[in-house]
Parts: structure tokens; C-alpha cells; sequence
């Protein structure tokens, strides 16, 4: 990659970083005052507040994590497979790590993942969650229907 295209993205990152440090006063939790409703509503905005924050961390670990690869002079290389980003992926997402082959090929095993999570999970129709087999919901070789419920009653299914 150009020395001018490694310049530009280090002085991206370096702004974002910046913006970071007015950004981060901005969001504190407000105190809970108030009837149900507002109380509710303070609540849901706290907790919109704190995943903002947590998503934000993430990012600007990856902000940092680029800036250090700058420095080492591998900004840019996938680290699977050690090719080059292209550049129109890194203007699309500058702290990509994958190329976009790696990256889908990876996706591609995520989205089996949870694929074959679901297909786990299903009894009568219904998606239940992985907690619900470990409690007790069992695969029944004998029975007509997939599964029977060995400690608890349909209503624990279904609520």
C-alpha cells in the first residue's frame, strides 16, 4: 500500500481518536426519578446509553489496534491470509483486519453456527432456548412427536 493511502488512514484514525475524548463526557446515566413511565423510559435510555458506550469501546480498540499496525507496517494485510485489503474495502471499513474473502468465508461459518443452533432448539414448530434442553427436553426415540418433556408441563414450554 502507498506511504500517502497509510498517511491518510493514520490521520483518520488519529481524528476519530480525538472526537473520542469530547465524545466520552457526553453519555452518563440519569438518575431514575419520576412516575412508572418516565422511570421506564430513563431506564430503556440508560440502557441505549450503555450499549452506545460498549459499541463505541470496541470501535475505538479497533481504531487503536490499526493505528499500532500502521506503525508496525501491516495496516492493510489480512491476517488469515496475509493479503492485501483492497483499498475500497478499507474506505468502506477502515479498521478491516480480513480481506473481504476471508470475511465472508468466515461469516459463512458464523451463519452455519447459528443455523445449526436453531435446528438444535426446535420443539413442536417452536424455537426454544438452548437452557430449555438442558433442562430436562429430550429427544424421545419411541414417541410419535420429536421430544417429550421429562420434569416440566407444556405451560413451561410455551411461557
Amino acid at each position: 500500500m502507498e506511504k500517502a493511502t497509510i498517511e491518510q488512514f493514520k490521520k483518520l484514525f488519529l481524528e476519530i481518536l480525538s472526537e473520542e475524548e469530547v465524545f466520552e463526557g457526553k453519555l452518563s446515566p440519569t438518575s431514575l426519578e419520576g412516575d412508572e413511565v418516565d422511570i421506564v423510559s430513563t431506564e430503556k435510555a440508560n440502557q441505549m446509553d450503555f450499549r452506545l458506550q460498549a459499541r463505541n469501546a470496541i470501535y475505538m480498540n479497533k481504531v487503536r489496534k490499526s493505528l499500532q499496525k500502521i506503525e508496525e507496517g501491516t495496516f492493510g494485510e489480512c491476517e488469515d491470509c496475509g493479503a492485501e485489503i483492497t483499498y475500497n474495502r478499507l474506505l468502506a471499513r477502515p479498521t478491516a483486519d480480513l480481506c473481504i474473502h476471508c470475511k465472508e468465508a468466515e461469516e459463512k461459518e458464523e451463519n452455519q453456527l447459528v443455523n445449526k443452533n436453531r435446528a438444535s432448539t426446535k420443539i413442536g414448530g417452536r424455537h426454544l432456548p438452548i437452557e430449555h434442553l438442558e433442562k430436562g427436553y429430550q429427544r424421545d426415540e419411541t414417541s410419535t412427536s420429536n421430544f417429550h418433556v421429562s420434569h416440566m408441563d407444556y405451560q413451561d414450554i410455551v411461557s
